[in-house]
């Protein structure tokens, strides 16, 4: 057959390399488990920047449009992307194997959603948005493991006993996000307790006078 040229071998091996081929299963999930973990710190990084900038204009009606901005994108690029993973792996499971152009109506399901979580981010409040995308991203997830029991009757029930843990370890994963979204969704759309002033110190008697003489 024809020989690859070098940009499709180095665009292979890079796919290769994102998609943990080289790895065995254990692998495969350390090397998961420290990609979310790192995605997790920038993204907490970056919330806490803004959160701190965000307090020097509370007492303030708007939000400085840099500001806003960054909140925007802040959304878009963590809550709204977790959105346009689920609905790619809806769309996989929704679009039957035999229609022309599966794979692109898997992809164009990702954009979609991950286009409608930012145009989301901008109407909504930032707490509110945060809260209802990590909701209806929970919701997502957590259902997966059933839509796939639907979709390919090989739901959990079937790939424990049968002992496929490839698929089982799927279902689980997206359960245990769904169930992690569901928490951190709580906490955002829960209304933050206003933080009391702490009263003045009291003046002892005879403090006024030493100070006027």
């Amino acid at each position: 057959g024809k020989p690859e040229s070098g940009a499709m071998m180095t665009a292979f091996s890079f796919a290769g390399l994102h998609m943990g081929n080289f790895a065995g299963p254990w692998l495969r999930w350390l090397y998961f488990f420290f990609g979310v973990a790192g995605t997790a710190v920038i993204g907490t990084g970056l919330v806490m920047w803004l959160g701190k900038r965000q307090l020097k204009h509370a007492k303030s009606e708007h939000m400085p449009g840099e500001l806003r901005l960054v909140e925007v994108l802040n959304i878009a690029s963590m809550s709204g992307l977790l959105l346009a993973v689920a609905g790619f792996f809806w769309a996989n499971r929704l679009v039957p194997i035999g229609v022309e152009g599966r794979a692109d109506w898997e992809v164009n399901a990702f954009f979609i959603a991950w286009g409608l979580s930012l145009v989301h981010a901008v109407l909504r409040s930032g707490r509110r948005a945060w809260g209802e995308q990590l909701a209806l991203g929970a919701l997502a997830f957590a259902l997966l493991p059933l839509l796939n029991g639907l979709s390919t009757h090989r739901g959990l029930n079937h790939s424990l006993l049968e002992g496929d843990w490839a698929m089982a370890g799927f279902d689980l994963t997206a359960l245990a996000t769904g169930l992690f979204l569901a928490w951190l969704a709580g906490k955002m759309l829960r209304s933050p307790k206003p933080v009391a002033k702490r009263p003045r110190a009291a003046k002892k008697p005879g403090t006024e006078t030493a100070e006027a003489s």
